[in-house]
């Protein structure tokens, strides 16, 4: 791979990032999309420093771990969502964590 096809690659992983509407997107979808990015810039930078005699598996060996940090950045929202009263089914609101008799005290009926 040449360095200018590295180069177009690189533009091409960030260009394709933002071709989604993200905003629009789901989670799952902003997620794999990031996911997807970051490995494949790995990978191009693996080339990168292969051509400039640096040794490039160990750029491409951190690109899964770094895939991995995007699951741990999207873990938050998902808990929040799993646990948010507005869009849990009704088991959820009454045996989940938004249940205020159960948090704070109350009689049952």
């Amino acid at each position: 791979m040449s360095i200018p096809r590295i180069k177009a690659d690189l533009h091409g992983h960030i260009d394709e990032l933002f071709s989604a509407d993200l905003p629009q997107s789901s989670d799952l979808e902003n997620q794999a999309a990031l996911e997807i990015f970051l490995v494949s810039t790995y990978s191009s930078l693996a080339s990168l420093a292969w051509h400039m005699g640096a040794d490039g598996s160990v750029l491409q060996r951190e690109a899964v771990p770094a895939a991995e940090l995007v699951e741990e950045a999207f873990f938050e929202r998902r808990r929040e969502r799993e646990f948010s009263p507005g869009g849990t089914d009704r088991t959820q609101r009454l045996l989940g964590t938004h249940n205020h008799r159960q948090q704070f005290g109350g009689s049952f009926r």
